[in-house]
């Protein structure tokens, strides 16, 4: 079977069709995974290995109007890509829903599965076929769910298995190869500049190596994150707001905390790969979520990171 996968244009959303992925090759034997998106998004999605080729959209030339050059453009562009392709996709999965994943899929002519649009039927047109899925599921469970759904295979497992790791040893033999105790991911941190300066200072008064992974508006996500990609693999611990960094950490089996908005951690706080040794831990509430508990909390899990490692040599 062949599958084509519409994907988000940010990773934070994107990155979770890891799990489905992994799903789907486990039930279906043979399965060939194509991936629609921009360039930066299809080369972060590219790293499961179930992925077998790639088509590359002007994401926002398909929401130009036909008549513009650019929109023209775009839409011929997306279609000899498709059509390229050794083989022709059993079916097309849109996850998302989004205008610009939506505009891809009305331009291929193949079986069309998306999320049903309860506020708007109408838009369910753009799709052969619609899944309803309940609002109160998590984003990863969602995905999940509608390939399941797609291709007629029952989920067995709610503990995700994002495909990059094939054992919790490899992912332990990776943090061998850091140059830093902690990774600190700046973006979407819900503090302020205050009390991050009372994180970096109390932080920088320990022995512990630091990297700060700042802001950089001159990048999207996906660039950010395909920047950053060889530090957080490597990372022994790290800290991080609800974004895509978050996400890769969890995927690829490395332990930290995920600082989500209030109320947030339970409906869309990240989760670990079922091969993680140690978790990223979600946190919505203070105090758990303060710089100073934080803080702590990060010295105290390090320092015994550290003394493990010294008895075992």
């Amino acid at each position: 079977m062949h599958i084509l996968v519409c994907l988000d244009s940010d990773p934070l959303r994107s990155l979770p069709v890891w799990a489905a992925f992994t799903d789907a090759q486990d039930a279906i034997p043979g399965l060939k995974i194509t991936i629609a998106g921009t360039p930066e998004i299809t080369r972060c999605i590219k790293a499961h290995p179930a992925v077998t080729g790639k088509v590359v959209i002007d994401e926002k030339g398909l929401t130009l109007p036909r008549w513009h050059p650019s929109g023209w453009s775009a839409r011929r562009e997306a279609r000899s890509a498709s059509a390229a392709l050794l083989t022709a996709p059993d079916v097309v999965i849109d996850p998302f829903g989004t205008s610009q994943t939506r505009a891809f899929t009305r331009l291929v002519n193949w079986r069309r599965v998306g999320i049903a649009d309860l506020s708007q039927p109408r838009r369910d047109n753009d799709y052969s076929s619609v899944f309803p899925l309940p609002s109160e599921l998590h984003p990863l469970q969602a995905i999940r769910v509608l390939f399941a759904a797609a291709l007629n295979y029952s989920l067995h497992d709610l503990a995700p298995n994002y495909g990059l790791l094939t054992s919790p040893v490899k992912a332990d033999q990776s943090a061998g190869n850091t140059e830093a105790d902690l990774i600190v991911d700046v973006s979407s941190l819900p503090w302020d500049a205050q009390s991050l300066q009372q994180f970096r200072n109390r932080i920088a008064m320990t022995p512990l190596r630091v990297t700060y992974l700042e802001e950089d508006h001159a990048l999207n996500p996906a660039q950010r994150l395909l920047k950053h990609w060889p530090t957080i693999l490597t990372a022994h611990y790290i800290l991080t707001g609800l974004n895509a960094s978050a996400w890769l950490a969890a995927a690829l089996g490395r332990p930290g905390l995920c600082l989500c908005p209030a109320d947030a951690a339970r409906s869309m706080g990240v989760i670990s790969t079922r091969w993680a040794t140690q978790q990223m831990i979600n946190l919505d509430h203070p105090p758990f979520n303060q710089p100073n508990i934080v803080v702590e909390s990060i010295i105290q899990v390090l320092q015994r990171q550290a003394t493990a490692v010294a008895d075992a040599k």
